[in-house]
């Protein structure tokens, strides 16, 4: 069976520590990957980006980042798309 989560990055610190504290307990499900949300006109945008590099950098967890393409220019994009290869 395949199986996923999507993470909605937290929007405070105190929710930001929670969460990656609750990591451990994702990895042990061991899904094929995890989807990052992308905030509605960037809104969230660092989050993201945060969010996406702990996962790749500190868990067993694939993130699959959502990308927002409104709003960015073509070099921003390539930009963001250049950060999570």
């Amino acid at each position: 069976m395949t199986a996923s989560f999507e993470f909605f990055p937290p929007r405070t610190d105190a929710a930001w520590n929670e969460f990656v504290a609750s990591l451990p307990e994702f990895e042990a499900l061991q899904p094929s990957f995890v989807s990052v949300t992308y905030g509605a006109g960037g809104s969230t945008r660092d989050r993201t980006d945060a969010l996406v590099t702990r996962l790749a950098t500190d868990t067993t967890l694939a993130p699959v980042p959502h990308l927002t393409c409104v709003g960015h220019s073509t070099a921003e994009i390539n930009q963001i798309l250049q950060a999570y290869a």
